[in-house]
């Protein structure tokens, strides 16, 4: 990575939505209700085609109105003001609340009914890309879950569970094509490099793994995953790395930061180290970076990880911050051949306040990209993880190449209780 290149491109890339590949016919470009819906009908998320099977499954399973409050956090005189959008489309993950309410009355559940069924007994398969499959997988596995969580209340929601999960079933790649499944990310960093360091993995690199270990209960096995996989239902795995530049200290830095914010003493009186290194932020330059990668089940009834790259948030400490949102286009991955790509979300685009770290509410404010990291990171960026809102026993700094955190989210999901529910109508097809 160029030294440097990250603050350049926090600063100066200031792209417009229309400089990106989204559709104005299909979206908003720009005021409140940008990246929304502009008509209540599918659109195109896995092919072109208006017409195409997938296309209507995901409008009907996602689309909805959701209400938010869109303002600024740097003003505290202008007023917030509510506003209703038309959410769905290719958008990430993490836009969409998780409840599924919505889609058991009428005339939508009937609608989603026939179209599952007939999904389900002639699967349109012809022409889609192995990451096509991953990804409607996981689009269908998330509203598994939500249906899952509702059904103790609402008796209408397994019947469409089960068949999300016999869907499932007939999209799945076999063990074999699941592990011929590329890894994408030095690609996609190769067309961002302003953001993204394509030698991340390598030896030598200067960039490390954070491993946090909490005392959460409930949590896994492996000592509690990252916040974004739990929000997540532990069908993504999100991976935290940083890169502290070399003549700011580098790994060892990095090490001092975590064990004085981060191990047994963080908090106790007089522990706090001082310093470019210490509690009291990381230094000017120091690289965020969290990667999103999707589990997948497998024809054979296999949970495996796929190095698949979904999404990446970036973040780069300075003064008022720097902080990066790209997302991988379901309709590029799904070309034939697939375009392995990432997209950045316009500085102008809303997202979600908190990002990816916990789950989308009514109401829940939107505020622009730049300012979506701030009450977890502070204003300029230097803070790392969820302290503030759960603070770990421990933290490790591991090289890139290990799978710890893989392995963690793999034993959660198998362990939980919607997993076991999936596997029985998994089984079914």
């Amino acid at each position: 990575m160029r030294e440097g290149a990250l603050i350049v491109a926090a600063v100066a890339a200031t792209l417009p939505v229309a400089a990106r590949t989204r559709d104005a016919a299909v979206y908003y470009t720009e005021g409140p209700l940008v990246g929304s819906l502009r008509r209540n009908e599918p659109a195109p998320v896995y092919s072109a085609d208006p017409r195409d099977p997938w296309n209507r499954l995901f409008h009907l399973l996602y689309a909805r109105n959701v209400r938010a409050q869109v303002g600024s956090l740097q003003s505290s005189k202008a007023p917030w003001k509510s506003i209703t959008r038309l959410e769905g489309g290719d958008i990430p993950e993490f836009f969409f609340p998780p409840d599924a309410g919505y889609f058991l009355e009428e005339p939508r559940r009937s609608r989603l009914r026939s179209a599952l069924e007939a999904e389900v007994s002639a699967p349109t398969l012809r022409g889609r890309t192995p990451e096509a499959r991953v990804l409607f997988q996981q689009d269908l596995w998330n509203r598994f879950d939500a249906l899952h969580a509702l059904a103790a209340k609402d008796s209408r929601a397994m019947p469409l569970a089960r068949l999300l999960a016999r869907l499932m079933a007939r999209v799945a790649l076999t063990n074999d094509e699941l592990s011929g499944v590329r890894s994408s990310f030095a690609e996609a960093a190769r067309e961002q490099s302003d953001f993204l360091d394509a030698r991340l993995f390598e030896a030598g690199s200067g960039w490390s793994e954070l491993i946090s270990y909490f005392d959460t209960p409930g949590s896994d096995a492996g000592g509690g995953t990252t916040m974004h996989a739990r929000r997540a239902g532990w069908r993504i795995v999100f991976r935290r790395f940083v890169r502290v530049p070399p003549e700011a200290g580098g790994e060892s830095c990095l090490r001092e930061y975590v064990a004085s914010t981060h191990g047994p003493e963080a908090g106790r009186s007089g522990q706090k180290a001082e310093g470019p290194c210490g509690a009291n932020g990381l230094p000017s330059g120091t690289a965020a970076l969290l990667l999103e990668t999707p589990l997948a089940l497998s024809a054979e009834g296999e949970l495996l990880p796929v190095p698949l790259v979904l999404a990446a948030q970036v973040r780069v400490v300075r003064p008022g911050g720097a902080f990066a949102v790209l997302h991988a286009p379901r309709l590029s991955l799904s070309a034939s051949p697939s375009r392995l790509t990432l997209e950045r979300l316009g500085e102008g685009d809303l997202i979600p306040q908190g990002s990816s770290v916990v789950a989308r509410f009514e109401g829940q404010p939107l505020v622009p990209v730049g300012q979506s990291c701030v009450l977890c990171h502070g204003p300029d960026g230097a803070r790392l993880g969820t302290a503030t809102l759960q603070l770990p026993l421990r933290t490790e700094v591991l090289a890139p190449a290990n799978t710890v955190e893989e392995d963690r989210v793999l034993r959660a999901k198998r362990e939980s209780e919607s997993f076991r529910a999936l596997r029985k109508f998994f089984r079914e097809a």
